[in-house]
């Protein structure tokens, strides 16, 4: 499989602390990867790091071929032109821990907005594939509702809707049952699933640890901004390396 996303040596630095130290880290074409970790480890600022919704302090990102940051010979992080790295990251679609959709626009509309505000595609041809990706995560009956009338796992479901709908090479997932209810966890996971599926590319940061063992093919742990451990889900799980690994398993069975 093709190498879709390449980060080297990512370090993030929030006035003297280092949210990542020294990362290296890569997915292919059609990979499902799940990181976990402890509150604080560094995972969605990696994440986040992805579509620059948080840049980084030095490293280099390349995604499907381009490289939109790198270290310069100041030994900062320097950015392609904002123009350029908006076109590179709208090849990513986010959904995020609290959905973050727009509370005066329909289902649809949240989905169609920027498809044809951000790649100019025609309004029918967008709510064409809005409802396509609607009757996708069982919300084809809810395309006409506003959030404030859909249930949580509903609005999430809405938001990996939205994300799909730029046709993104890579979606990532920030935590996305954290704010939902045991009940309608599952829902969300399901479509989360179905897409691991189909074979697309994700990223998942989650504490289902369940989940990520049984949909992930490769399970990422990260601690104090470090990668400490990775590999297929059933021998990370089963067979953990490292002795904060092995510590951090035991809490979550105790959670």
């Amino acid at each position: 499989m093709a190498e879709i996303l390449k980060m080297e040596k990512i370090v993030k630095e929030f006035s003297n602390i280092r949210a990542l130290n020294g990362v290296d880290f890569s997915v292919s074409e059609g990979e499902t990867v799940a990181i976990i970790g402890p509150s604080g480890s560094g995972k969605s600022t990696l994440l986040r790091s992805i579509n620059c919704l948080t840049r980084i302090t030095s490293g280099k990102i390349t995604l499907n071929g381009e490289t939109f940051v790198e270290t310069g010979a100041d030994g900062k992080a320097k950015y392609l032109p904002e123009k350029q790295l908006s076109k590179i990251c709208s090849e990513t679609g986010m959904v995020f821990q609290h959905f973050n959709l727009f509370p005066h626009m329909t289902t649809l509309g949240n989905i169609t907005y920027a498809p044809i505000k951000v790649k100019g595609i025609p309004k029918d041809e967008a709510e064409k594939r809005g409802k396509e990706l609607l009757k996708l995560v069982g919300l084809e009956a809810k395309a006409d509702n506003y959030p404030g009338h859909l249930s949580g796992g509903q609005k999430q479901r809405a938001a990996i809707a939205r994300g799909l709908a730029m046709d993104p090479m890579i979606m990532l997932f920030d935590e996305p049952t954290s704010a939902l209810d045991p009940e309608i966890t599952g829902e969300v996971l399901n479509v989360m699933q179905q897409l691991a599926a189909e074979k697309r590319t994700m990223i998942i940061v989650t504490h289902e640890m369940g989940f990520a063992k049984e949909v992930a093919d490769r399970v990422v742990f990260m601690d104090a901004g470090r990668i400490v451990e990775q590999g297929e889900p059933k021998e990370l799980f089963e067979n953990p390396k490292s002795e904060r690994l092995q510590s951090f398993l035991q809490s979550m069975l105790r959670a």
